[in-house]
């Protein structure tokens, strides 16, 4: 029999799909409907939707014969791998790739927030930046020896902190309460068993964590309270880890200097997004981990990790391994029939 691949919106670059097509049927939507989705799933053994499109229980329920959901890049939390996971159906993510890419924006940022980038371009473009730059309003501080605070201390946080060390010479504390502390010690990284302690001390604070019950919404009112009134918040990793309208609120009472933002609670943005509306905000629209190299390599990762399920190999990255019995046992029966 032949296997059949859903992809729901592109894979991050067309070798990956081309890659599946030589060996697999493969199905593409464009933003689809619901009902779509729900349909094109009836038969997929593979699904792969790119973020933000949702594999939830209802999608999973639909592709009976599903063997593996593989994610574009390294969240899940668009997928409901309890669902995938009581239907035999393994959740592959897909990390190791966004590490530098990811890392190389959230430095972006902090450094276009450091030397008031925004701020500047707009004083030059209304002729006012001579006259300005040596005003009250120039609070540049050097990076050097500046506290920059890492909640969630992954490969991307991690990635995050050595630059910033290395390059200007940062105190980098962090927070992230499965990581030890020990290791974080031996590379010159300090760890914090509260947030809120994080947050009284960083110039910068730099969000690198997975998004799920615990970091929902962990920027909130009072994460606001708590920092600096010259603190920057840099967001590279989840929207909803951070309250929009918390957000919006601090940086609108000047309760904290600046924000920049690669991701958001809702996805894509709309002009009508009061953050759009703010001049103390760097905004992006989820490129962080977009280079070439990435999304090329992040496309091939998906097509190689649905071949070898679709031939009963155990690939690497699963995220619910107590599926992978089930799935292997299925996919060998397919094999034979």
């Amino acid at each position: 029999m032949r296997h059949k691949a859903l992809l729901i919106d592109p894979l991050y670059h067309p070798g990956g799909q081309e890659h599946l097509r030589a060996h697999v049927d493969v199905e593409l939507l464009l933003r689809p409907e619901r009902e779509a989705v729900l349909e094109a799933a009836k038969g997929a053994h593979g699904i792969c939707g790119r973020y933000p499109n949702k594999v939830d229980a209802e999608v999973i329920a639909a592709a009976e014969d599903l063997l593996v959901i593989c994610s574009s890049g390294r969240g899940t939390d668009a997928i409901d791998i309890a669902a995938a996971t009581e239907a035999g159906v393994i959740v592959v993510n897909n990390p190791g790739f966004g590490k530098i890419p990811v890392s190389e924006h959230a430095l972006f940022m902090m450094m276009s927030l450091s030397r008031h980038g925004f701020e500047h371009d707009a004083m030059v473009r209304s002729g006012k930046g001579w006259s300005d730059r040596l005003s009250e309003t120039n609070t540049i501080k050097d990076l050097d020896q500046s506290v920059l605070g890492i909640v969630g201390l992954g490969q991307i946080g991690t990635e995050m902190a050595r630059k910033c060390m290395g390059a200007f010479d940062m105190d980098v504390i962090a927070y992230d309460p499965y990581v030890d502390a020990g290791a974080a010690n031996d590379l010159g990284i300090e760890m914090v068993s509260d947030l809120a302690d994080l947050l009284a001390r960083a110039d910068y604070v730099s969000v690198h964590a997975e998004l799920n019950d615990e970091t929902h919404h962990m920027f909130n009112d009072a994460a606001f309270e708590a920092m600096q009134p010259h603190a920057c918040l840099i967001n590279t990793a989840r929207g909803k880890i951070v309250s929009q309208d918390a957000l919006h609120k601090a940086l609108s009472t000047r309760r904290i200097r600046a924000a920049a933002l690669d991701v958001f609670e809702v996805e894509p943005v709309g002009a009508d997004n009061p953050l759009c509306q703010l001049d103390n905000i760097i905004l992006s629209p989820h490129v962080g981990g977009l280079t070439r190299g990435f999304m090329k390599e992040s496309a091939m990762t998906v097509a190689r990790t649905m071949l070898q399920v679709f031939n009963a190999e155990q690939p690497a990255n699963i995220r619910n391994p107590d599926a992978w019995e089930r799935a292997k046992q299925r996919a060998t029966r397919l094999l034979a029939g």
